[in-house]
């Protein structure tokens, strides 16, 4: 800033309120005085004009003088309003002075609203995306379940069907192994769906009495062939004192104690996995108690306590290669013990083995209570459900053929339709006692077909039997009419104790 060309009466304001080198350090400051020193400048030059039309005429001379005042205090109440506005945007320390130029200020303050415009735009763009990448997410997701479990449910269900009817007795190895791989696909993808749910907050325990002696039981002898695989065994130790009887989500604890012995059996050779319970009090209508999976595994490096229960982490990269798994199972187990508000503890040592532990609160009853059996039990057995009546829509003629067949094996009469459409005018001209309800179908998907049955009939039992998986379009068909659902690729013997209920 050149100081020789600073106005006489500017000069002396600013030596007033500033030093040099609080204006040598401040650049802001400089280009400021810069302006304001034109504006002086410009100022002399409208006087000397001022001066010369004076004197042609004193009447235009005052005329004009009034014009001027009136338009400098414009100016200057114009000046005022501004320098507020851009101190209150900026938060800027500078001390405008009187005299600056308008149009200057105008400029600073329009660039000033464009920036801030312009930033409001883009956190609307930015929230409009977010919105748009989660509705795709969730979109893609329920698009992927459809695709894989659709194949999934004909490869199950045809395993089914060959047992049952037992005419492939040559290949009865082979049938073994791909019925081997295909639960274990199921699994994965399960996992990976279950930890969206849990992770959107879509999963709501439920509050069911039930017998948690028996759970344990019946995991345990459910996942003996497994563990005779890697020449293990599962011992089961209940303390004599523990209350079983509780009030909680056995489907959700199930899948906890599940995730943690089929663990427990992946990483352990010739050795024993133990399920233990433990009563540590009861208080009022609460019981405390402690359940330990104890194995003689490979065990677990302390350093890596902390990164397993990371989503797809597992202790070593090798440990991936060998042993197989997502690396999602403890992670959905940690977070399935939040929701019961408890937490997983760790106690391992490298080629010792390794305990995993959590104590649960939870509310206790009395043996008088109606014990739900919301659990399929690998020793249920299926029932005839002779002379029912089922309406089946579904739009695959694979899923349609075996569902039949699994349908006939116990003895149900079974009419199908190839989307809503037909459903509907099937269901006009004829009696059933359930539907069945795909709801991914052209023509008429199965949302809209139940909502029309519904606005008939309200009692008829309707079950979604869909390869759809995502909270929201379940929790949709629910809102619809829809009684239940079950998901593709689906367990025959759920299937035949949902029927059940319904059977008369």
């Amino acid at each position: 800033m050149d100081k020789e060309n600073i106005h006489r009466q500017l000069n002396r304001q600013i030596k007033k309120h500033f030093s040099d080198d609080f204006i040598a350090n401040n650049e802001a400051l400089q280009n400021f005085i810069e302006v304001v020193n034109l504006s002086y400048l410009n100022f002399e030059k409208d006087a000397e004009l001022f001066e010369q039309s004076s004197r042609l005429n004193d009447l235009e001379y005052y005329k004009i003088n009034q014009k001027l005042k009136s338009e400098l205090g414009k100016k200057e109440n114009i000046q005022n309003n501004l320098i507020q506005a851009i101190k209150q945007l900026n938060n800027n320390e500078i001390k405008f002075q009187n005299g600056d130029d308008s149009n200057n200020l105008l400029q600073i303050l329009r660039n000033e609203i464009e920036y801030k415009r312009d930033f409001q735009n883009e956190l609307y763009s930015a929230k409009m995306n977010a919105e748009k990448a989660n509705e795709a997410k969730s979109d893609f997701l329920s698009i992927m379940s459809h695709e894989i479990r659709t194949p999934l449910n004909a490869i199950i269900g045809l395993i089914y069907i060959m047992e049952k009817e037992n005419t492939l007795n040559s290949f009865q190895e082979n049938l073994g192994v791909l019925k081997y791989s295909a639960q274990n696909l199921y699994m994965l993808i399960n996992d990976i769906l279950d930890f969206n749910k849990i992770e959107a907050g879509k999963i709501d325990l439920e509050k069911i009495p039930f017998d948690f002696k028996e759970l344990v039981t019946h995991i345990a002898k459910s996942l003996e062939i497994k563990a005779s695989e890697n020449l293990n065994k599962i011992e089961v130790i209940i303390d004599d004192n523990f209350t079983p009887n509780i009030i909680s989500d056995p489907l959700r604890i199930g899948q906890i104690i599940t995730n943690l012995v089929s663990n427990a059996i992946k990483f352990t050779k010739n050795g024993l996995i133990q399920i233990k319970v433990d009563q540590i009090k009861q208080k009022d209508t609460i019981s405390v108690f402690k359940v330990q999976i104890i194995d003689s595994g490979i065990g677990i490096d302390v350093e890596k306590f902390k990164s397993i229960f990371q989503k797809f982490e597992q202790a070593e990269v090798k440990t991936t290669r060998q042993f197989g798994g997502t690396g999602l199972g403890l992670a959905i187990t940690k977070k399935l013990l939040h929701l019961l508000n408890s937490d997983i503890e760790l106690q391992s040592e490298i080629d010792v083995g390794s305990n995993f532990s959590f104590v649960l609160e939870l509310p206790f009853f009395s043996t008088n209570l109606e014990l739900k059996k919301s659990i399929v039990h690998h020793d249920y057995k299926e029932e005839s459900l002779d002379g029912l009546r089922i309406l089946l829509v579904e739009d695959n003629l694979i899923n349609i053929k075996i569902a039949e067949k699994i349908l006939k094996q116990w003895s149900v009469d079974v009419d199908t339709a190839e989307n809503g459409l037909i459903a509907v005018e099937k269901y006009k001209s004829n009696e059933y006692d359930l539907i069945l309800m795909d709801l991914s179908m052209p023509v008429m998907d199965g949302y809209e077909a139940t909502a029309i049955i519904r606005s008939t009939n309200s009692l008829i039992p309707i079950i979604a039997l869909t390869a759809s998986s995502s909270y929201s379009y379940l929790e949709k068909g629910l809102k619809i009419g829809l009684n239940e659902y079950i998901i593709k690729p689906f367990n025959p013997k759920e299937l035949n104790m949902k029927l059940r209920k319904y059977y008369k």
